[in-house]
């Protein structure tokens, strides 16, 4: 069993290592959200109230990222004097309402010697091989208190009101598909999961009516 947790760069393309992952190379990227892209994520906090500690489950919106590859050729990306060039794709990603996380001022870009280039991942997936086999471990808690930190830094704005209730509507007309055939026991497990996100959901929108992007700082 072999880890690489010690190889992986910061977001730079240039490493220090030599010896390289048996992975292939592959495009580096950057992490961008759309408005209108979000799920709901449970988190837990411990209250303390009359000398008793109680835990609480606290629903939150958090936001979808899109994994952009910079990739020469490809949306506009390009080569200039031997570096990535992504400047016009991000540029009409943000006419368009995207925002754009900078990997070099969010550091969440690792970078690893691999075959025929890098390999580029998230600080949140650590790398081991076992035999043959790579096996990737990705810190889920850890991408989704980063995800929420970027709400309550300011770096993402706290979800829109008629963006929430489009959600709503959506995820009611799941459950009304579900609905008709909830005599079939698989179809009662998915309808009453899809009835617990929805109100998660509602709880979460309300939390953020009340609260805007305080609702994150907890």
């Amino acid at each position: 069993m072999t880890t690489y947790d010690s190889f992986a760069q910061p977001w730079e393309e240039k490493t220090t290592q030599t010896t390289r992952i048996p992975r292939k190379a592959n495009p580096r990227f950057f992490f961008a959200h759309n408005p209108e892209s979000w799920e709901t994520v449970i988190f837990e906090k411990y209250q303390i109230t009359d000398d008793k500690k109680k835990k609480v489950s606290i629903p939150l919106l958090l936001p979808v990222l899109a994994s952009c590859q910079e990739e020469p050729g490809v949306n506009c990306t390009r080569i200039i004097n031997g570096r990535i060039d992504s400047s016009m794709m991000r540029t009409n990603m943000q006419d368009q309402g995207w925002t754009i996380l900078d990997p070099k001022r969010h550091d969440y870009l690792r970078v690893y010697p691999a075959h025929k280039g890098n390999y580029h991942t998230s600080r949140w997936i650590r790398l081991e091989k076992v035999g043959r086999r790579m096996i990737e471990h990705f810190d889920q808690k850890g991408f989704d208190e980063w995800r929420l930190s970027l709400i309550a830094d300011g770096h993402i704005a706290p979800p829109h009101p008629k963006i929430a209730e489009l959600r709503l509507i959506s995820m009611n007309r799941a459950m009304s598909r579900l609905e008709r055939d909830q005599h079939i026991p698989e179809v009662e497990m998915r309808l009453k999961k899809k009835q617990k996100e929805y109100n998660d959901t509602r709880k979460a929108i309300s939390r953020v009516e009340r609260h805007g992007r305080d609702a994150y700082v907890f």
